[in-house]
């Protein structure tokens, strides 16, 4: 899990630091990387499957534009 949170607050950490714009790339590659770590939940506690999927659900649906959109929010 230290991994997760790692890479968790590192996407975080960029995304809010108005001096970083991640490249398409960069973001969608943190969004499949955030997400897998659903999948490894899953397996390690069948009994949160539910929640599991609805997270990676979430991840795997942000949307770039709408991180754009929020980094020019940022610069007002």
């Amino acid at each position: 899990m230290r991994d997760f949170d790692k890479l968790f607050f590192d996407f975080f950490s960029k995304k809010n630091d108005p001096n970083i714009l991640l490249s398409k790339i960069e973001f969608y590659t943190y969004m499949v990387q955030i997400a897998a770590f659903s999948d490894r939940l899953i397996k390690l506690y069948p009994d949160q499957k539910e929640v599991a999927e609805k997270n990676k659900e979430n991840w795997l649906s942000e949307n770039y534009e709408d991180y754009l959109e929020y980094k020019a929010s940022q610069k007002k």
